[in-house]
Protein backbone atom coordinates (compact mmCIF):
# COMPACT_ATOMS: atom_id res chain seq x y z
CA UNK A 1 0.00 0.00 0.00
CA UNK A 2 1.81 3.45 -1.08
CA UNK A 3 1.22 6.63 1.44
CA UNK A 4 -1.30 7.98 -0.87
CA UNK A 5 -3.64 4.63 -0.57
CA UNK A 6 -3.70 5.19 3.07
CA UNK A 7 -6.79 6.75 4.61
CA UNK A 8 -5.06 8.71 7.41
CA UNK A 9 -2.31 9.61 5.27
CA UNK A 10 -5.00 11.69 3.07
CA UNK A 11 -6.94 12.58 6.11
CA UNK A 12 -3.90 14.30 7.48
CA UNK A 13 -3.04 16.08 4.29
CA UNK A 14 -6.40 17.44 3.27
CA UNK A 15 -6.23 18.77 7.00
CA UNK A 16 -3.07 20.15 6.54
CA UNK A 17 -4.10 22.16 3.52
CA UNK A 18 -7.32 23.68 5.17
CA UNK A 19 -5.69 24.95 8.26
CA UNK A 20 -2.90 26.43 5.86
CA UNK A 21 -5.80 28.35 3.86
CA UNK A 22 -7.23 29.32 7.39
CA UNK A 23 -3.85 30.70 8.13
CA UNK A 24 -2.52 28.21 10.81
CA UNK A 25 1.10 28.03 11.35
CA UNK A 26 2.52 24.87 12.82
CA UNK A 27 3.67 27.70 15.34
CA UNK A 28 0.40 28.56 16.48
CA UNK A 29 -0.14 27.23 20.10
CA UNK A 30 -3.56 27.96 20.92
CA UNK A 31 -4.89 26.24 17.75
CA UNK A 32 -2.73 23.04 18.51
CA UNK A 33 -4.20 23.06 22.38
CA UNK A 34 -7.50 23.57 20.77
CA UNK A 35 -7.46 20.96 18.33
CA UNK A 36 -6.03 18.54 21.28
CA UNK A 37 -8.50 19.39 23.41
CA UNK A 38 -11.36 18.54 20.54
CA UNK A 39 -9.42 15.36 19.71
CA UNK A 40 -9.16 14.42 23.42
CA UNK A 41 -12.72 15.01 23.81
CA UNK A 42 -13.66 12.68 21.46
CA UNK A 43 -11.71 9.69 22.97
CA UNK A 44 -12.26 10.18 26.68
CA UNK A 45 -16.10 10.12 27.93
CA UNK A 46 -17.34 13.07 29.84
CA UNK A 47 -20.00 13.39 31.83
CA UNK A 48 -22.31 16.84 30.47
CA UNK A 49 -23.03 19.43 32.63
CA UNK A 50 -26.61 19.39 31.19
CA UNK A 51 -26.85 15.81 32.99
CA UNK A 52 -25.76 16.61 36.24
CA UNK A 53 -28.66 19.02 37.45
CA UNK A 54 -31.27 16.18 36.26
CA UNK A 55 -29.26 13.39 38.25
CA UNK A 56 -28.77 15.18 41.11
CA UNK A 57 -32.48 16.02 41.66
CA UNK A 58 -33.48 12.60 41.18
CA UNK A 59 -31.10 11.38 43.73
CA UNK A 60 -32.48 14.18 46.26
CA UNK A 61 -36.15 12.51 45.52
CA UNK A 62 -34.79 8.97 45.71
CA UNK A 63 -33.79 9.88 48.65
CA UNK A 64 -36.92 11.32 50.47
CA UNK A 65 -38.71 8.20 49.55
CA UNK A 66 -36.26 6.04 50.91
CA UNK A 67 -37.00 7.68 54.24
Amino acid sequence: MNGSDDPIRRLAHERGRMLGELGVTPEDVRWAKAEADVLASLTVPQVSARLIGPVSRLWRRLRRLAR
